[in-house]
């Protein structure tokens, strides 16, 4: 199975658009609804020119009638002899049940039977099951990921580009800020952006009364901001979290969990060196800068100082469920930042 990026789709189809290489199996898996429902549109428009006209969209769950299903892919349709299947899964997952009914649905496939699995995520379980592997050899995988920060930039210009548009850098890097995680509202102010300025290179200036602060974060964001030593970041990410009612009890296992393992690390690192211990506490290879920053910025007795703040606010919220502490999750912040005297 070949795996691409959503990104590369266009260039791919491409590739594949003589009949003799069609592809006639899709996954689209991956959390992010703006990607997939584009990927999901090049395929359709892809494959209704190599002659699958007819298309079903089924939205499957527990109340899913494959009878139906299994129905359109034995019949021909009255005016075309393809069929696109559509299968969305959302949150829906891959239960026994619904493991058996893939299974049963392989054996109905035909060259004049095309199928569009879309996913939010596959496990590895998942991705070795029978139905899958049948069709292993002749499917592409797309993942369908929102850019992390460092490939948010790049996807806009490449966005904005394929919209025949033209942003300055400043632009750019102003709505990165101000729209990262949320593509489908970036893509719509996009749209506002090609009416607005035709035909010109668009500026800061000419944005700047258009946009909303529309950015979307988890709490991870906001974790690694502050290992990273990111001030304006982190806040930024924090004033969103609690814009959009993050739950702080939640914000608080998970930077407690880097807590302590921050916490160990430098104990540890009186008698060996960090190198050695990364690998001992099996830290991913993509996050070791991440707590070499942190390590070298902040001393064993931070790090305590913080993990009894954070205790104080954690039994804060036990006691009142109502409570809002969002003032004392900012100076946490700042103190792992470095910035306690901001």
């Amino acid at each position: 199975m070949i795996k691409i990026n959503s990104q590369q789709l266009s260039f791919r189809l491409k590739e594949t658009a003589k009949p003799t290489s069609l592809i006639r199996y899709y996954l689209l898996v991956g959390p992010e609804p703006f990607l997939s429902y584009q990927a999901q549109k090049q395929l359709q428009h892809h494959l209704n020119s190599a002659g699958f006209e007819q298309q079903i969209i089924v939205t499957i769950d527990g109340q899913t009638d494959w009878n139906n299903i299994y129905d359109h892919c034995q019949s021909l349709s009255l005016f075309s002899d393809k069929t696109l299947l559509i299968l969305q899964f959302g949150d829906t997952g891959l239960s026994a049940a619904i493991l058996a009914h893939l299974n049963e649905l392989i054996t109905l496939l035909h060259d004049d039977l095309a199928i569009i699995f879309v996913f939010n995520k596959l496990t590895k379980a998942q991705e070795n099951a029978p139905w899958l592997k049948a069709i292993d050899a002749q499917t592409l995988w797309i993942n369908c990921l929102p850019p992390d920060t460092r490939q948010f930039p790049v996807w806009l210009t490449q966005e904005a580009h394929h919209k025949g548009i033209n942003l300055d850098k400043s632009a750019i890097e102003l709505l990165c800020y101000y729209y990262e995680g949320n593509l489908l509202a970036l893509s719509q102010l996009l749209e506002q952006l090609k009416l607005l300025y035709p035909n010109t290179v668009i500026s800061v200036n000419q944005i700047e009364n258009n946009i909303n602060d529309s950015a979307i974060f988890s709490p991870y964001h906001w974790v690694d901001a502050i290992l990273a030593g990111k001030s304006k970041r982190a806040i930024h990410i924090l004033q969103q979290l609690k814009v959009n009612d993050a739950e702080p009890l939640i914000m608080v296992r998970i930077i407690q969990k880097e807590l302590i393992l921050l916490i160990n690390l430098k104990k540890a690192m009186e008698t060996q060196p960090l190198s050695l211990l990364v690998n001992q506490y099996k830290i991913w290879q993509n996050r070791r800068a991440l707590y070499t920053t942190t390590l070298n910025r902040l001393s064993l007795n931070t790090l305590f100082t913080a993990l009894h703040q954070l205790v104080k606010i954690e039994v804060s919220l036990k006691q009142d469920y109502t409570a809002v502490p969002w003032q004392e999750l900012e100076t946490l912040s700042l103190l792992l930042l470095g910035k306690t005297g901001a």
